[in-house]
């Protein structure tokens, strides 16, 4: 069982879960393109986990312990997605890549990641080098006034 293939499983669940009390097997493996033995077969090792209650043809929910987990991977993916869109990458591909990299990333990537954003997010003006930046990927082109101060400090 591979990292991401347990933890789209717990978010599947927590996604499901908002909806009814309990998520039955055929709702997972419906949402995950997966056969309903297969699904079985997962729960019962999250089950081994502690991360979800599982009942036979009762249902499954999270845990504490699974809903802690949700909240990481939910927090994960929307650091990631605002992350690129700050880098102009369209929603689409935000979500997308996101979901991906919310797997594999370090846990000090994350906090990293997270502190810039709030540095980014909490300013009171957009940062210059952020309008910069901005300037270059439309234009190819740093700035002039880049452009300038660069050749005055080479003086």
């Amino acid at each position: 069982m591979t990292r991401e293939t347990f933890e789209r499983y717990i978010e599947t669940i927590d996604s499901l879960q908002e909806d009814e009390d309990r998520v039955r097997t055929k709702e997972i493996a419906k949402e995950l393109k997966v056969k309903e033995p297969s699904v079985t077969e997962m729960l019962r090792k999250l089950k081994k986990k502690n991360l979800v209650k599982y009942e036979p043809y009762k249902g499954t929910i999270l845990t504490e312990k699974g809903q802690r987990l949700a909240k990481d991977l939910t927090k994960k993916h929307s650091t990631l997605s605002d992350f690129l869109k700050i880098l102009g990458v369209n929603e689409e591909n935000a979500e997308e890549d996101a979901c991906k990299v919310e797997h594999v990333v370090s846990t000090e990537t994350m906090n990293k990641l997270g502190e810039f954003l709030r540095f980014i997010q909490e300013s009171p003006e957009e940062p210059t080098w952020l309008e910069h930046y901005n300037h270059f990927i439309k234009t190819g082109e740093h700035p002039e006034c880049d452009k300038r101060e660069k050749k005055e400090s080479q003086k």
